[in-house]
Parts: C-alpha cells; structure tokens; sequence
C-alpha cells in the first residue's frame, strides 16, 4: 500500500525486552514496575521462564499475553506480553511448535511497520536448557534459526556459551561443541548477533559462578537497519538475568536534510547577494614550538613539581613522556 503521494508518517519506534522470569512472580512484577523508566511506549515484552500457577501466566493491565498451550505436564517456559495499544494497529498470529520452550509471533500490518514493504515480520523466543544427552539441547538450531528468509528477530535464553558473544571466557570443550551449531547456522542463514560481545546478561547468586552471556538476540539481514542499539539500562529485577532491550525505530523515515529547491529559486535576487557576498580568508596555521621547547616551556622552568626534570638536549624524550 502506497502513501498516495504525501509524506509519509513520523517514525513510531517501539521496544521489545527480552528477560528470564525465573518462574517468579516477584521478579515478574518487579520487571513490569520498571516500565516507568522507558521513554516510549513498551510494545512487545519476550519472556523466558515465566511464573505460571495451574498452567495460567499472571496477567497485567494494559498488555495481552501469549504462551504455548499446556498439554499434560508440559508447562510453557516461554511467553509474549503485547502492549494493547500497539496490538490494536497490527496482526497477530502465534506459532506454536509442539513444545513449551518455544514459540513465535507473525505480525502484519499493511501500511508497513518500518517502510511499506515490509508488512510482516517473526519473532521467536525460545528457553533452550539441556536435553536428554549433554550434547543436545531441548530447542534444536533449525528452530531458532529457520530456513525461511522472511523478516526475522531470534531471541531468547539459549543457555550456550560461545566466542562470539564471550569472546574473554575459557571454554570447555563440550560448551564449544554445544553451541557451535547454532552460531554456524546462524552464520549461513545470514543472521547478526545483537549483542554487545562480552557484555554478561546472567550475574550467578553464589561468590564462586562466573558471569555469563546467555541471553541472546539475533536479527536477520532484512532487520537489522531497523534496530537502534541493543542495550540493558534497566536495573536488576531480582533475577539472575538482566532485562534487556531491543529498540525498534523506522531510520529510512527520517526526514532527509534540507537542501534548496532549486525550481522555486528566484535567480535574480540570489544573483544580487552572491555578488555580494564575503567569504571569509582560510585560518592561519598555528605555530607551535618544537617538542622540546615546547616541554621545556612547560616543564623546564618555574617552582611546579616538574620544574629541571625535562633538560632541553633530551626534548623528543620529554615530549613523548608528555604526550604519553
């Protein structure tokens, strides 16, 4: 759908935060209270392991949640909380994949969320914990990373270790083998980390565990000039994991920079001020002393504390040390 030859409207950012709940109510509340910190409206809320009682999330005003349905003692380990007022001008369909530490949205719009092209785009948030080998894990890599090349922001606590995002860790071996295929997929569909490398998003509760990058979010080549920044400004919950934030925001939409308009000029006038018009001379260069007078000026003379340390025959060495 077109603009019909208007302008096109100012960009509406909006924020997706990804965080693991722990299974707490306390830290689900206190994740929620946090919203007041935020400048714009809280869109889409990504929520790993989060409190459920008798197979039901809690509910909070103003939001509408989504979760995995629950089928004998298989519990949802993941959820989608969508602002309301954001959920009234799109779309949305979930995505369930016959497991509880997975699911996705498809959103639609037809005016186009960043530009008019891109109608529709996927999120999948996934809670990948050990499987039933330690070489397997309870999401597989096809899921979170899938061969369709639509618009799409992977996400979740995939509970790997991996260079790429720990790029100061010293790794096991079986940690290395764990997370290799998912990152090597990610890599030939074409995915981009969003993380920030080396910046911890799990802080362990006992003095003796090692920080860890656990939390991760990738995005598709069709994404990522959409994203802003990844970033994790907001305080602790009382989980081991930081809230974290990715900020959408429509860049192409930005008004270009002024420029003349060179049809509606009128010349005549604009003749009469360039003739006019003063452009003012080049700035001089400026002089400065050799580094050796230059440090002896400084240095060399007077009562200071440095006063006789720089003799002039070593300047270059004194300047080096100022410099330095």
């Amino acid at each position: 759908m077109g603009w019909g030859g208007g302008l096109p409207p100012p960009p509406k950012p909006f924020t997706l935060i990804q965080h693991n709940c722990l299974g707490s109510w306390d830290v689900f509340l206190s994740l929620f209270g946090l919203f007041t910190q935020l400048a714009h409206p809280r869109s889409i809320l990504a929520l790993q392991d989060p409190p459920v009682y008798r197979g039901n999330l809690p509910s909070f005003r103003l939001y509408s949640s989504f979760s995995p349905p629950t089928t004998g003692a298989c519990m949802p380990r993941v959820a989608f909380y969508v602002f309301s007022s954001f959920l009234s001008t799109i779309s949305l369909l979930p995505r369930f994949f016959g497991r509880g530490e997975v699911m996705a949205l498809d959103l639609f719009t037809p005016n186009g969320f960043f530009n008019p092209s891109l109608t529709c785009f996927k999120i999948i948030n996934s809670y990948s914990t050990k499987g039933r080998s330690n070489n397997t894990h309870s999401v597989p890599p096809d899921i979170v990373f899938p061969s369709s090349m639509g618009p799409t922001l992977t996400l979740g606590d995939l509970n790997i270790h991996h260079p790429t995002a720990d790029p100061l860790r010293v790794f096991k071996e079986d940690e290395f083998a764990i997370s290799s295929p998912y990152f090597e997929r990610a890599t030939e569909l074409g995915f981009s980390l969003l993380n920030t490398p080396g910046v911890f998003t799990r802080f362990s509760m006992s003095l003796i565990g090692r920080p860890g990058v656990l939390n991760l979010a990738f995005a598709c080549p069709l994404l990522t000039p959409y994203l802003t920044k990844w970033s994790d400004p907001l305080p602790s919950t009382g989980s081991d994991h930081i809230p974290i934030l990715v900020p959408f925001e429509a860049h192409l939409f930005h008004a270009p920079p002024p420029s003349p308009n060179w049809t509606l000029t009128d010349r005549p006038a604009l003749e009469q001020s360039l003739k006019v018009m003063m452009i003012p001379p080049p700035p001089r260069q400026p002089h400065y002393p050799l580094p050796g007078r230059l440090v002896q000026d400084q240095f060399g003379q007077g009562d200071g504390p440095f006063r006789g340390i720089y003799p002039p025959e070593k300047g270059y060495l004194s300047f080096q040390a100022l410099v330095v």
